[in-house]
């Protein structure tokens, strides 16, 4: 699969399909605020999510591989996603990725609403930064169950799977181990005071 296969799909699959476009640039009024039904859920998805798995119609699973974090905080999100296909002598054969910001609002039917504030993928040819218009609108059915988090949109059942990213006091955001600090200098001697060999 060439960069320009993989990226026209992926646009389609994610950038492209907002409910703007799909019904004639007709955009639903979001609301100001979570219903209150939603306020548990809301605040059970708050923090940060590893992808562990990613369905598409519109993307060949085939040797594929993915890596993704998404990010919650309050009633904003982000997350950035690489993919890439391997080919028979497992070399990369083909990457593309998206990342994005976004404001969003969770309805009482766990439906997520969310408009994008920034966000970024790549040409046809794989090679130049693509910056998504501001705005756009996507909406994904939101199941949570403890650990897991799964955000699937209807129109096309592209899925998401994620599980919440290790808390580990001794591991960085992206599960590596924290190089140790460094040893804290002694207080400089005050006055009168013999500096300590």
């Amino acid at each position: 699969m060439n960069p320009l296969t993989v990226s026209i799909a992926l646009t389609g699959a994610f950038l492209c399909a907002s409910p703007a476009l799909l019904q004639g640039g007709k955009e639903r009024p979001s609301r100001e605020a979570p219903e209150a039904a939603a306020a548990p859920l809301l605040k059970d998805i708050q923090g940060a999510w590893k992808l562990v798995e990613f369905e598409s119609k519109a993307l060949r699973r085939d040797r594929r591989q993915e890596v993704g974090y998404l990010l919650v905080s309050g009633e904003f999100l982000s997350f950035e996603c690489h993919l890439g296909w391997m080919d028979d002598a497992g070399r990369r054969d083909a990457s593309t990725f998206f990342s994005g910001t976004h404001s969003f609002v969770l309805r009482a039917d766990s439906t997520m609403e969310m408009t994008s504030l920034i966000g970024t993928t790549v040409d046809p040819q794989g090679r130049t930064p693509l910056f998504e218009q501001p705005g756009r609108k996507r909406e994904y059915k939101v199941r949570f169950d403890g650990s897991k988090l799964v955000l699937k949109r209807e129109l096309d059942e592209q899925t998401f799977r994620f599980e919440r990213q290790a808390q580990d006091p001794e591991l960085d955001f992206y599960g590596r181990k924290k190089k140790p600090a460094p040893p804290a200098e002694p207080p400089p001697p005050r006055d009168g005071e013999k500096k300590k060999e």
